[in-house]
């Protein structure tokens, strides 16, 4: 197209020359209006927005948008000069849109071209085809080397759209013009030759019409466009082929819903237009921005008077074209009916799609008059077995694979049923190269797919068919997700975890489809249960816990009612995953506890060890963060009893991960150290989960967080940031909720606020909020709210008791202003464990505050008793803070040299981290001592 001028209303447009003619006359226009004519052109029909034209326009040079104004103006002036002119050029809300109908016009020629080169019987070329640039452009420039291109696609992609402008555009390379050859209307395939030959105008022999063909077209150089070839499929291919190869001139440009498999052929499949694949924050410049809105908002501009994409509508229509697959005649239908139903009961109604979806253009084919009758005109030319496939295959919400297809259509995978399963997978074949089944081929398993239009259109079918059919086929596939999902449970131990989600999340929605049926009045109560206990990896890694857990609780509901039975092994996981769900979701301790308590005692009543030690690691984690650190303590040791009973490496794993957090609360950073480095250092799997151990998430972040908490507390601050802030990116990269939140919650944020990094933990905050809002998981957003408060200054501002003591001993650590009278009763009591110095320095303190000599006597004796602790914990972190608060309390009360002896003794064994905060304080309150 580069040697090819453009035709537009009254103008020629010669871009070698750089001329604009205006009925034969060389019109003036400046370089700059010159060169954004020939963008504009370029996309006709399409939004060119500004930057883009001043990209093109003045490269390299920084311009403002005032000048692209200017010329914008200028152009749209000299334009005006022609009938059509003063409407060639529209401003949209982020740029530019040519809006004529544009021609290719050969600029070689003296003069435009003749009536004899610009032949052709082609409908009419619609102003625009949105989206469809990039891809016209293609298929010209492949027609010039290729003979036979066929478009192919489902009903309604816009493949006759597409062909009718590529033969347009192709108009001036043939002497003997373009013929375009309708063949739906054609219902008998032997009269194919026929009704090219009446496209022609010629008369052939009824006997050999290839005959006369040939001898009409022999010697011309012209393009045939065959549309709608996929019911005389067989006969067009063959014909083709006759054609090609006597006629070296003839090039054939054919629409067809599958291939014609003819020699030589180039196939090019239409996919959906563009369009968003999300809601969130969209504004209307944005979503104008994918043509699937584009067409949308332009179809129903034709409807509606001045109808304007506005910022509030964005999201609905962008969800309109994305359950509309971004198929372009089905978007035509929905913006046809903005003026009567609104945007929003056409999204509301998207279910009847059928009933909703039927006012095309009145010059519109019969086939393409209705939604249903579009892919009525497909169905009705399968034959029967492939018809009883594409029913069948409506089951699946997603994506699938072929062995999925073949498990949903009952035929066994075994060898006595080879060959019925090569003919389920023929079948298969057959309906993608027929453009009603889409294909993912560059996934590491081929992916299948419906779209939505066309599974609600075979859902119908399914159900019209009766004898129990449909029922059949969901009992299949909710058999055939059980299975999957156990065989996706077989990979995880060893793989990458977020590899693992992307390779496996394709399921989500079938399994959705599978326990809705399931769970229906005439689905299957065990199969339910099946199925919900051998998903909890898939709903984990998704970070989808709210679904599960409401789903698990409906589970529960019919358990209850004792209308499932479940073997034991499910019941206990059931329990255990909901335990779980309870713990990430509303942080209720005492219900996930009692989970937990029931699926341990089943466990241990059946005898199943490996139940029991997937049970005692959940346990174990809900008793850490209820702060009932003793009994964490006593649930390691059974751990460590059961798991010696079995060989197994991943037992020993999951120990260790259990001993380093269960030491570090009880306040032995050195066990802890020691048991966290060894995970470090012996985490040869590169994900280190064990299947069998429950919910656990990636050991590489949940040790570096366990690891930073210790440096910490013994004294090596930048050393416990450096591994945090790692933690916390290496859980970003698994795109997983649950590993993120424990990083930010319990690792991140306390760290930064006990540093005194007011920035890090205003930043950390923020990132754990978004992450428990958009996921649903109530306890980590308590976890968010109180640093929120304890930021904001609320000093009144404490969550509930449910979720935990473990978050109460946090916030009174980084602000001893939130330390409540049941916080600090822990130290008393010697159940604090890990923060127990610091409670004691908090009480101290706030002895001290009460003034008087016997006050100052007892806050010394509970500061002497937090610097044993501190100092039996290796926690140089709390001493220091200790330390600071007895030397200020001997400085003011003249024991300045005493003061100065025991800090500069416990601050002398910093080595580094000297501009934290409490070093800061530290130093400042040795320099006071050291002046008296």
């Amino acid at each position: 197209m580069s040697s090819l001028g453009y035709a537009f209303g009254d103008f020629r447009f010669d871009p070698t020359p750089r001329t604009l003619l205006l009925a034969d006359e060389p019109v003036r226009l400046g370089t700059r209006a010159f060169d954004i004519l020939r963008v504009l052109l370029e996309h006709a029909g399409t939004v060119v927005t500004a930057d883009e034209l001043m990209a093109r326009v003045w490269p390299d040079v920084v311009v403002d948008e005032t000048n692209l104004r200017v010329q914008i103006g200028i152009l749209r002036k000299v334009l005006a000069r022609g009938e059509q002119g003063p409407r060639a050029i529209e401003t949209v809300p982020r740029g530019y849109r040519f809006t004529l109908p544009v021609s290719p016009w050969d600029s070689s020629l003296a003069e435009p071209p003749s009536s004899e080169l610009a032949t052709h019987n082609l409908p009419a070329l619609l102003a625009t085809t949105i989206g469809r640039t990039e891809t016209i452009t293609l298929l010209t420039d492949t027609l010039a080397e290729q003979r036979l291109v066929t478009v192919t696609g489902p009903g309604g992609i816009g493949k006759t759209t597409v062909a009718i402008a590529v033969a347009h555009r192709c108009l001036p390379r043939f002497s003997h013009g373009v013929c375009f050859v309708d063949f739906s209307a054609l219902s008998d395939a032997q009269f194919v030759a026929s009704a090219i030959a009446s496209a022609l105008g010629i008369g052939v022999l009824a006997n050999d019409p290839l005959a006369g063909l040939l001898s009409y077209l022999r010697g011309k150089q012209m393009l045939l466009l065959l549309d709608t070839c996929e019911h005389v499929v067989e006969s067009v291919s063959r014909l083709v082929e006759a054609l090609l190869s006597h006629l070296p001139e003839l090039r054939i440009l054919a629409t067809s819903r599958e291939v014609l498999r003819a020699t030589g052929e180039w196939a090019h499949r239409l996919r959906p237009l563009s369009h968003p694949s999300h809601t969130d924050g969209l504004n209307a410049t944005d979503a104008l921005a994918y043509p699937a809105v584009d067409l949308f908002v332009q179809r129903a501009r034709a409807g509606v008077n001045r109808f304007e994409l506005q910022d509030d509508d964005a999201a609905i229509v962008a969800a309109i074209c994305r359950r509309l697959d971004g198929m372009p005649l089905a978007i035509e239908f929905a913006a046809a009916r903005v003026g009567e139903l609104g945007l929003r009961e056409i999204a509301a109604r998207l279910d009847d799609r059928f009933g909703v979806l039927v006012q095309g253009r009145r010059t519109a084919l019969p086939r393409h008059k209705t939604l249903a009758a579009t892919l009525d005109w497909s169905y009705h030319l399968l034959p029967p077995e492939e018809q009883t496939m594409l029913e069948q295959l409506s089951v699946f919400r997603g994506a699938f694979t072929a062995d999925a297809a073949v498990a949903v259509a009952g035929i066994a995978d075994e060898q006595s049923e080879e060959a019925a399963r090569l003919d389920a997978l023929t079948c298969l074949s057959n309906l993608f190269a027929k453009s009603l089944v889409t294909a993912d081929i560059g996934a590491e398993v081929p992916l299948y797919r419906l779209l939505d239009t066309t599974r609600a259109f075979a859902a119908e079918k399914l159900a019209a068919a009766g004898d129990g059919e449909s029922e059949a086929v969901a009992w299949r596939h909710a058999r055939y997700v059980l299975s999957a999902l156990r065989a996706a449970e077989l990979e995880w131990e060893g793989s990458d975890p977020k590899l693992w989600a992307d390779r496996h999340r394709y399921l989500i929605d079938d399994l959705r489809g599978a326990l809705n049926w399931a769970t229906s009045v005439t689905g299957d109560d065990v199969l339910s249960a099946k199925l919900i206990a051998d998903s909890s990896l898939l709903w984990i890694s998704l970070s989808l816990l709210d679904e599960y857990r409401r789903r698990l609780e409906s589970i529960f509901e019919r358990l209850t009612a004792g209308t499932v039975y479940i073997d034991p092994a499910i019941s206990i996981r059931l329990w255990d995953v909901f335990g779980h769900t309870i713990l990430h979701t509303t942080g209720n301790m005492e219900t996930a506890t009692i989970a937990f308590r029931a699926a341990l005692e089943a466990a241990q009543r059946v005898g199943l060890v490996d139940a029991e030690l997937r049970v005692l690691w959940g346990l174990h984690v809900c008793l850490t963060h209820n702060g009932e650190y003793r009994e964490s303590l006593a649930t390691l040791n059974r751990f460590g009893s059961v798991a010696a009973k079995l060989d197994d490496p991943g037992a020993s794993l999951t120990y260790r991960r259990m001993a380093a957090l269960v030491y570090h609360y009880a306040g032995d950073q050195a066990a802890a150290r020691i048991h966290t480095e060894h995970l470090l250092a012996h985490a040869s799997n590169p994900a280190c989960k064990v299947r069998h151990r429950g919910v656990q998430h990636d050991v590489r972040a949940g040790a570096r967080k366990m690891l930073a908490l210790i440096l910490w507390l013994q004294g090596f601050p930048e050393q416990a940031r450096a591994r945090v802030l790692e933690s916390v990116e290496l859980s970003r990269s698994l795109g997983q909720a649950i590993p993120l939140c424990f990083s930010l919650a319990i690792g991140a944020i306390p760290i930064a606020f006990w540093m005194g990094d007011r920035a890090a933990a205003e930043e950390f905050t923020a990132s754990l909020l978004t992450c428990s809002l958009e996921h649903s998981m109530s306890m980590w957003q308590t976890y968010a709210e109180s640093y929120q408060a304890i930021l904001q200054g609320n000093a009144d501002t404490l969550p509930e008791p449910h979720v935990g003591m473990h978050l109460l001993e946090i916030m009174a650590t980084v602000d001893p202003s939130h330390a409540s009278e049941a916080v600090l009763a822990r130290a008393d009591e010697g159940r604090a464990g890990w923060c127990a110095p610091e409670l004691l320095r908090i009480r101290a303190s706030r002895i001290l505050e009460q003034g008087g000599a016997e006050r100052e006597s007892k806050a010394e004796a509970i500061l002497h008793t937090s610097l044993d602790i501190a100092r039996r914990q290796q926690a140089l972190s709390w001493e220091l803070r200790t330390a600071t608060t007895l030397a200020e309390l001997w400085h003011r009360q003249g024991r300045s040299a005493e003061a100065y002896a025991l800090l500069s003794a416990v601050h002398g064994r910093f080595t580094e981290g000297f501009e934290t905060a409490d070093l800061i304080r530290a130093a400042s309150v040795l320099r006071d001592a050291s002046r008296s």
